[in-house]
């Protein structure tokens, strides 16, 4: 399993305990039966042989009594997520009268886990997960005015300013609402791939890659501007730069990948200019990334602001 996998089946673990049914037997039990990675053919017998070599468990008849374990579990997820289940249209009323589903009492509440409950985990803790391993360099992300980019171009004003001394309080950048802005990326990650999120109050969107801001994500020199050319913003930068129109709190999430990942939904088309991030691409993204050690998070926020 991925380490979120792994987190998930531990926190509904620690919420199953405070179910009558749920005691020892059935903790040792449940992350083995519901294991993202056990296949569902799997025999019980397997299991409770598994079971067996737990020492906080003692000796014991496991398989004798495994019909039993595996029930227990069934009627405590089907007693603390019914209202979750019914919405999702399981029929509880057959797992709980002990009658055989289409799959079988525990399939059905096996595919419930993975397929419902775990998107809903990862659409509410995705981003958070992600924040927690961010390691940011400071001023690795910046936007500037028009005014701003025209002087860097002159070549009298740096992309980057030098981190403040370690005495001063650290301040939230802001930006300025209502005006078109660049963004500026610098990140020493030449030839990686990036992966650009925005999230504000309750969207979040993948900047890039994305037809409407960066349809190339590889970083081949840093620093890096956005919208980059030949993308749909650039277009008309009047009205299509950056321009944040609320006074809210932006925050974005990076992430540099030194090999590629290739998913349709990281090809940049204009059906989806700016695509949105949810949790069955978080899934899919997270399985990539637990397979390639060399990837790196960063994090920054902004809060709009008027300026006077």
């Amino acid at each position: 399993m991925t380490t979120e996998q792994k987190k998930f089946l531990n926190e509904i673990t620690e919420e199953l305990k405070t179910q009558r049914a749920f005691k020892l037997r059935e903790e040792v039990f449940f992350p083995l039966r519901y294991d993202k990675n056990r296949p569902v053919t799997s025999q019980q017998v397997q299991i409770a042989q598994e079971m067996s070599q737990y020492s906080r468990l003692g000796k014991g008849d496991y398989a004798t009594s495994i019909g039993t374990t595996a029930q227990n579990v069934v009627q405590a997820m089907v007693n603390l997520y019914k209202e979750e289940m019914e919405k999702d249209r399981v029929n509880v009323d057959i797992l709980l009268n002990g009658q055989k589903g289409q799959r079988g009492s525990w399939r059905e509440v096996y595919s419930w886990l993975w397929n419902y409950k775990y998107l809903r985990w990862l659409d509410k803790n995705g981003w958070q997960i992600l924040q927690e391993k961010a390691k940011s360099p400071p001023n690795w992300l910046q936007f500037l005015t028009k005014e701003e980019m025209a002087s860097v171009q002159r070549g009298t004003r740096s992309f980057i300013l030098p981190p403040p001394p370690p005495a001063v309080k650290k301040v939230t950048p802001t930006i300025p609402v209502e005006q078109s802005l660049w963004m500026v990326i610098d990140l020493d990650f030449d030839n990686s791939q990036l992966l650009l999120l925005n999230r504000s109050q309750d969207e979040e969107f993948l900047l890039c890659p994305s037809s409407a801001y960066a349809p190339n994500p590889i970083m081949e020199k840093s620093p890096i501007l956005l919208p980059q050319k030949d993308s749909w913003a650039d277009r008309d930068e009047s009205k299509t730069n950056f321009k944040f129109g609320k006074l809210v709190k932006e925050e974005f999430l990076a992430i540099a990948l030194e090999k590629p990942v290739s998913l349709p939904w990281l090809i940049p088309r204009e059906e989806e200019a700016l695509p949105e991030w949810n949790a069955e691409r978080l899934k899919e993204l997270f399985e990539h990334l637990e397979k390639q050690g060399n990837w790196q998070v960063f994090y920054q926020c902004f809060e709009v602001v008027k300026k006077p």
